[in-house]
């Protein structure tokens, strides 16, 4: 497998499904509105030096070859781009892909130093580190291993209310916020203010306790104090990553700014799961692998992508 650089272009075929035109970087000048736009920066000379990332192509797989580094935001069509492309390309390369535990790798700034050696002895290994990792992860590879950031992005109301739908619907303890009453107003303005209560009901002191500790065990979720403090800026903590991943509620503006530059700077490729299907077409083209079939709207239920509008209340408290 191999990932190549430059500009990618998703038409639709006259048959009605998107095929992706590749042209050589030259042409990249003219991208224009490309979810690729990151790549440009990407494959510059002054970056190339400082993020180590590979250039014009990628060979994929265990070291020396790259890995792909995929920031999973929750609810924002990852689960579909790694089911159908990462993780079945992965397999084809011969080699097992990491699976991101949330508790542990996740918050790799806190990793105690036996479990930081555990996750660099397994990611000379892995082509692929899937699920829900904050930008940062390549700060465990060893300074001659390439890498790739990929990414998938959203509208912040839609994803909190897909969210919302999520553990309404599948979870029995509606994600560690049961329970909780419906006092007036939206059940989803509810939900999100409940999480709230929860988190500013806990002690500052042993807020700063839990955050500072140095994680020990790999767990595979997070602590409930995190789950509620991830409502807050989700996407800006993820892409940001290092400390703004785990700090406190509200998190200040410095995390917006890290997570545009990191957009800009770190990654190859950046998703919006409201244009899933060029997306899913670049990914695919990037990859050199075949474009899965995105069912739409239609048939992913009531989870995947919301229907109707978000509350106005919820809006109004959230904005």
């Amino acid at each position: 497998g191999t990932l190549g650089w430059g500009r990618i272009d998703c038409i639709r075929s006259q048959a009605g499904t998107q095929e992706a035109r590749a042209y050589p970087r030259a042409a990249a000048e003219a991208m224009g509105s490309l979810l690729l736009w990151a790549a440009l920066n990407a494959t510059t000379t002054p970056h190339r030096r400082l993020t180590n990332r590979p250039t014009r192509t990628a060979p994929l797989g265990p070291a020396p070859k790259a890995i792909v580094l995929f920031t999973h935001l929750r609810r924002c069509g990852g689960s579909f781009v790694e089911e159908a492309l990462l993780k079945p390309h992965a397999k084809r390369l011969g080699s097992k892909p990491l699976l991101c535990k949330e508790g542990a790798l996740a918050r790799l700034q806190r990793l105690a130093h036996p479990l930081r050696r555990q996750f660099k002895r397994q990611l000379e290994e892995a082509p692929l580190v899937w699920r829900h990792c904050p930008f940062g992860a390549h700060e465990l590879l060893s300074d001659e291993r390439p890498y790739v950031y990929i990414t998938m992005l959203r509208k912040p109301f839609s994803r909190m209310a897909s969210w919302f739908a999520y553990c309404d619907k599948y979870s029995r303890d509606k994600c560690h916020t049961a329970p909780y009453q419906v006092h007036g107003g939206s059940k989803i303005l509810n939900f999100y203010q409940a999480r709230k209560r929860k988190y500013d009901s806990i002690e500052p002191s042993k807020l700063d306790t839990a955050r500072n500790a140095p994680v020990i065990n790999a767990q595979t979720f997070h602590p409930n104090w995190l789950e509620y403090a991830l409502d807050d800026n989700y996407a800006s903590r993820m892409v940001a990553g290092g400390a703004y991943h785990d700090a406190p509620v509200p998190v200040d503006g410095g995390a917006l700014t890290t997570a545009r530059q990191n957009l800009r700077t770190q990654y190859a490729f950046v998703g919006a799961l409201e244009r899933q299907r060029e997306s899913l077409c670049v990914l695919s083209a990037l990859l050199g692998v075949a474009t899965p079939k995105a069912s739409g709207d239609r048939l992913k239920g009531p989870t995947t992508h919301t229907k109707g509008n978000v509350p106005e209340d919820f809006r109004e408290a959230f904005a």
